[in-house]
């Protein structure tokens, strides 16, 4: 006759499966997590050929990546499809999915957004206009799916900028000298708003912008506390040399313009 387990060996049995658990779960997760990096990184490689190839074609880079889309009022369109929307970089890309992050919960393909420029950028915490500083400028609407052209700020509650051809002015030009150890002074945004020579070159809007600029970054992949991102390079950053490099997240938050790959 066969004798049944005792509750001390079912106990046993349970706490090491627990044990077990305990250990291959955050591994799974973890390379989950890594699987999503890897996806998101080849999103913006993709990105990066179309837009190149845009510039090739039309002389200049994009004002966005996939459309900014000015607003009737204070209404975004909520009933444009992605696939039928006017696009930038589509004729280069096709699918509509490369811009969107494994890691954003967006599923809508027709919502519409407003957005904010960053920290980090001279107009920061204005809306994003056709004219950039022109308060009488349509505000410009951008797809929640669209992972690259704007993405959730800190709040959860809205959305900010993420790909910009201009960002510069007078402050973020001194720390734009202390990286390069160049002389930099007004920028873009100050009066007259426009090119400078004593601007720095790592902006798209330039004929030749510095193969060094930040292209744009997905935010995806950042936890918060209290408001600011948790230490980590958690960012996956695009830049002008076609690159797409995890960059530690406080950084961007604070000055995402300034960094260099």
């Amino acid at each position: 006759m066969k004798k049944g387990f005792t509750l001390v060996e079912l106990l046993t049995v349970i706490a090491i499966i627990a044990i077990l658990a305990a250990i291959i779960f955050p591994v799974f997760g973890t390379a989950r997590e890594q699987a999503r990096r890897g996806a998101c990184a080849s999103n913006l490689k993709q990105i990066f050929q179309a837009l190149e190839q845009y510039k090739l074609d039309e002389g200049a880079y994009p004002p966005a990546l996939f459309t900014a889309i000015p607003a009737q009022g204070n209404n975004c369109p909520q009933n444009v499809q992605m696939g039928n929307a006017p696009s930038y970089l589509m004729p280069y890309i096709k699918n509509v999915d490369v811009f969107k992050c494994p890691n954003s919960n967006r599923s809508s393909k027709t919502e519409m957004t407003t957005a904010t420029y960053p920290q980090g950028h001279a107009l920061a915490g204005q809306v994003s206009r056709l004219i950039p500083g022109d308060n009488n400028s349509p505000a410009l609407c951008y797809y929640t799916y669209d992972s690259y052209d704007t993405g959730r700020n800190a709040a959860g509650n809205g959305y900010e900028v993420r790909y910009a051809l201009t960002w510069s002015n007078s402050n973020l030009n001194q720390i734009e000298s202390q990286l390069s150890g160049v002389a930099y002074g007004d920028g873009w945004f100050n009066n007259p708003i426009g090119p400078k020579k004593s601007d720095t070159p790592r902006q798209l809007r330039y004929r030749s912008p510095d193969k060094t600029a930040v292209v744009t970054w997905c935010t995806y992949h950042r936890s918060y506390s209290g408001g600011q991102p948790n230490q980590g390079k958690n960012d996956i950053v695009l830049f002008l040399t076609g690159d797409a490099k995890p960059m530690e997240s406080r950084k961007m938050f604070a000055n995402p313009y300034n960094e260099r790959p």
